[in-house]
């Protein structure tokens, strides 16, 4: 990994000096409105220098599926735990040149899982139990930084990003509150079991990723991979409780574990249909493996999954400083994950704050 990034820092080093002044005599001709409308396949692939860009998305997910792990599906409608999940998104990125990135990005994530309603005969009586597992709350940050071939972008781009996922988010999850409904005799009641948890990891990550852009007329491909991996074990808790009548007490019990590494590899095709308008395709498959969770003292190995997904989308430029992107997530194949149905809208806003 060192040497990598050693044979990295030479690469570029060498290219800087020509290509800087090849920029230089650019951008002498360009002004902001030129930059602020670049159509994509004109665009290299991080921001001019001095461009801010701030992206909010809001993505509404519909959870009617997973793979179990054959790789074969299953309804969630059936089994009575479909849900919808709500994820809003911020991610705000910022040009120190036309070659160096910087950027921060978080979220926040709603949703309920409910489980089929059972029932316990109990002697002369019947327990009816529901369960809602609940999660809520915002996603760690993550701050990265992206290095670019220094040469100006004409028909072939290559990047390079790296960063830390910092654990800024509550991860333990919260006291259970359960309650007692219809309570008419200690084996004849309804309890109604909820499990709020949150979206934190617990431990910082590290993640690295490599991009690559062909652009030929107005057709253009490009690829992306990604790797992430936590820098220790962390410690959670999980409730128990007992139940006098129909009040519950609870308690927490710790354990170990080990976040799962993934990795993430998508491909794009895009045709600029107008300098204002993008159309897409995009496949998106990702792969979790190495993760551990504790059971008594036990450590078992989290199930590896993985995920094929396609997204066709657009780019709309309806302002110099405003683009709206629409995606469709369709999935396709996977193992041992769930597979939403999803529509994510994002609304960018770039400018220029400090130019001159």
């Amino acid at each position: 990994m060192k040497q990598v990034l050693i044979w990295t820092v030479i690469f570029f080093s060498v290219l800087m000096p020509g290509a800087t002044i090849n920029a230089q005599q650019e951008k002498q001709a360009r002004d902001k409105f030129t930059l602020l409308t670049m159509p994509y396949n004109q665009r290299p692939l991080t921001l001019y220098k001095g461009q801010f860009q701030a992206n909010a998305a809001y993505r509404f997910g519909v959870r009617t599926k997973s793979y179990d792990e054959h790789g074969d599906k299953i309804s969630l409608k059936e089994d009575g735990a479909a849900s919808v999940v709500h994820t809003y998104l911020l991610e705000v990125k910022y040009g120190i040149t036309d070659f160096i990135e910087i950027g921060a990005d978080s979220y926040f994530l709603r949703n309920g899982i409910r489980s089929e309603t059972s029932s316990t005969i109990s002697g002369s009586g019947t327990i009816t139990a529901n369960t809602l597992n609940e999660y809520r709350g915002f996603g760690d940050i993550s701050l990265g930084a992206a290095l670019r071939v220094p040469i100006e972008y004409k028909s072939w781009d290559i990047s390079l990003k790296g960063g830390i996922i910092l654990p800024a988010a509550e991860h333990e999850p919260s006291q259970p509150t359960h309650i007692i409904t219809d309570y008419k005799s200690p084996n004849n009641y309804t309890v109604n079991y909820q499990f709020n948890n949150n979206n934190g990891s617990g431990v910082s990550q590290y993640f690295f990723s490599g991009a690559a852009k062909i652009s030929l007329s107005k057709i253009s491909i490009e690829a992306r991979g990604a790797y992430r991996f936590p820098s220790k074990e962390g410690e959670s808790k999980r409730w128990g409780w007992t139940l006098y009548g129909s009040t519950f007490t609870y308690y927490s019990n710790p354990y170990s574990y080990l976040p799962d590494r993934l990795l993430t590899i998508n491909g794009s095709i895009h045709y600029q249909a107008a300098g204002w308008f993008d159309i897409f395709i995009t496949n998106y498959y990702y792969k979790t493996s190495s993760g551990w969770t504790e059971y008594y003292d036990n450590k078992y190995a989290n199930p590896e999954s993985t995920l094929f997904t396609i997204e066709p989308g657009f780019e709309l430029q309806i302002s110099p400083s405003i683009t709206i992107y629409q995606y469709a997530g369709f999935q396709i194949a996977g193992t041992n994950a769930d597979a939403p149905f999803y529509l994510l809208t994002t609304l960018s806003f770039n400018m220029f704050p400090f130019f001159k």
